[in-house]
């Protein structure tokens, strides 16, 4: 959002999955994330499941495993062997206020904007529709009908198919 806020020409049309441009008050459920993924023993592992069974009682939810997993990299070649993470993990738990922030801009984005919401989401919710439309005037919202925070992992064929329908839309 703040890419094609501030650099509007690099930007033709804009997806927007489960996020608004305000404050986020979902820092503690991505801190237990977080937390959990840097708690993983990666030297014990032998193989990707390992690191599945040690999240198990920490993220109990198999499709947010399987997504955050996604992450995890066999080491070879160069890189030596074993498993690491492919984020910096140090760098997300410390900055992560930062990240779940949302500067205040006076620009507008006046290209198309696909605004994806889960159904039960806590981070797209109506106090925050002002803002959007204020900094995206040209958005389309569509609210994923049973679906939390991670919208695409919940509903992946709902998912493909709104966005399917935007990305493929001529100019509106």
């Amino acid at each position: 959002m703040v890419l094609a806020l501030s650099h509007p020409d690099l930007v033709d049309r804009l997806v927007v999955v489960d996020i608004s441009p305000a404050t986020s008050d979902g820092a503690g459920e991505f801190e237990h994330l977080l937390g959990a993924l840097a708690g993983v023993d990666l030297t014990t592992l032998e193989r990707r499941g390992d690191a599945d069974e040690q999240l198990r009682e920490a993220i109990d939810d198999e499709r947010v495993r399987g997504f955050l997993l996604q992450n995890l990299r066999s080491g070879s070649g160069s890189e030596g062997g074993g498993f690491r993470w492919q984020a910096n993990l140090d760098l997300l738990r410390r900055e992560l206020a930062d990240i779940g922030g949302f500067p205040d801009l006076e620009a507008a984005f006046d290209h198309p904007v696909l605004w994806m919401a889960g159904e039960r989401s806590r981070y797209v919710l109506p106090e925050h529709e002002p803002a959007m439309r204020r900094l995206f005037p040209r958005t389309t919202q569509v609210t994923i009908k049973g679906a939390g925070h991670w919208v695409h992992s919940e509903k992946p064929e709902a998912f493909v198919s709104a966005l399917r329908v935007f990305l493929t839309a001529g100019d509106r």
